[in-house]
C-alpha cells in the first residue's frame, strides 16, 4: 500500500508542477526534455542488473506513450485547465482495467467491482460538469485518454512478463528523452534556466510515479491500484486547482467526490 501511496503523491505533483510551470517557461518541448534526461539520471542511479532481456524493450512502447501523453497534457492544460485535463488524463484508468479483465482475466470481488465502477462514474461526471467543450478541445481530451491509458496499460502487461523493471524503465525515458530532442532539432528550440528548473522538479515525481506504480502492481490487484491511483490523484490536483489556481468548484463537484471518496472504501473492501 505505501508505494501506492507515494505513486499517487509522485502523480500529482506532475500535474501541480506543470501547471505552474505555464507562467514560466518558454518552450514545453525543451521542459519535457529536461523532465526525461532527469527520469533517464534516476534510473541509471537504480540500475544493477545491466542484462537486457526481450520483455524489457517494451520499454520502447512505453517511451512513445509517455512522450505523447506528456504533449497531450500541457496541451490540454492550456486549453482545458488542470483539473478537467488531469480528470481525462485518469479517465484512462478504463484502458487498463477493462484489459485486465477482458484480456488477463484477473477479477475481483462484486464490492471492489463496484468500487471500480463508481470510481469511473465520478470521473465522467466530473467532465460533464464542465461546460460544453469544442470538438477540437473534447479530440485533445479523448486522445489524453488514450495515450495515457496505454502507459498505464503497459505497467500492467510488464509486470506479467517483464524482467527487469529498472532497465525497463530507462529504455522508457530513454526512447521518450529522444523523442522529446528530435522534436526540439525540428522546431530549432532551445533550453533556458527555466525549463531546467521545472524539468527536474516534473522529472523526480515522474520517475519515481512510474516505479512506484509498478511496485504496486506486484504486491495489490490491478483493480485496486489503477481506480484508487486515478481517484486520490484526481482529488489531490482539485484540490490544489481549488486553492492553489483559483479554479471554480460547484455543489456538483461537491457531490461528485464524495462519490470518489465512496468508491474508494468499496475498493479496500475484501
Amino acid at each position: 500500500m505505501i508505494y501506492l501511496i507515494f505513486a499517487i503523491v509522485s502523480s500529482a505533483l506532475i500535474s501541480i508542477f506543470m501547471r505552474l510551470s505555464k507562467s514560466y517557461i518558454e518552450n514545453e518541448m525543451a521542459l519535457l526534455a529536461v523532465n526525461y534526461f532527469i527520469c533517464i539520471l534516476c534510473s541509471l542511479f537504480y540500475i544493477q542488473d545491466l542484462s537486457i532481456h526481450i520483455s524489457d524493450s517494451l520499454g520502447i512502447f512505453n517511451g512513445f506513450f509517455y512522450w505523447i501523453s506528456f504533449v497531450l497534457f500541457q496541451k490540454n492544460i492550456q486549453k482545458n485547465g488542470l483539473i478537467l485535463s488531469s480528470t481525462f488524463q485518469k479517465l484512462g484508468i478504463l484502458i487498463p482495467v477493462l484489459f485486465t479483465i477482458f484480456v488477463l482475466k484477473e477479477y475481483t470481488s462484486y464490492i471492489q467491482l463496484s468500487g471500480v465502477i463508481l470510481s469511473i462514474i465520478c470521473i465522467y461526471l466530473l467532465q460533464k460538469s464542465k461546460e460544453k467543450q469544442e470538438v477540437q478541445s473534447l479530440l485533445l481530451l479523448c486522445l489524453l485518454l488514450f495515450f495515457n491509458g496505454s502507459a498505464d496499460a503497459m505497467a500492467k502487461i510488464f509486470e506479467r512478463v517483464g524482467n527487469n523493471e529498472d532497465v525497463y524503465l530507462c529504455i522508457t525515458f530513454v526512447i521518450a528523452f529522444i523523442l522529446c530532442s528530435g522534436s526540439m532539432i525540428i522546431q530549432k528550440t532551445k533550453i533556458t534556466k527555466k525549463e531546467i528548473v521545472f524539468g527536474i522538479l516534473i522529472g523526480i515525481p515522474n520517475y519515481f510515479s512510474a516505479r512506484f506504480l509498478l511496485k504496486s502492481l506486484y504486491s495489490l490487484p490491478a483493480l485496486i491500484v489503477y481506480p484508487s491511483y486515478s481517484v486520490f490523484t484526481i482529488l489531490v490536483v482539485s484540490f490544489f486547482g481549488i486553492f492553489l489556481f483559483k479554479e471554480k468548484i460547484s455543489k456538483k463537484h461537491i457531490w461528485i467526490w464524495i462519490g470518489f471518496l465512496l468508491s474508494l472504501v468499496l475498493l479496500n473492501v475484501k
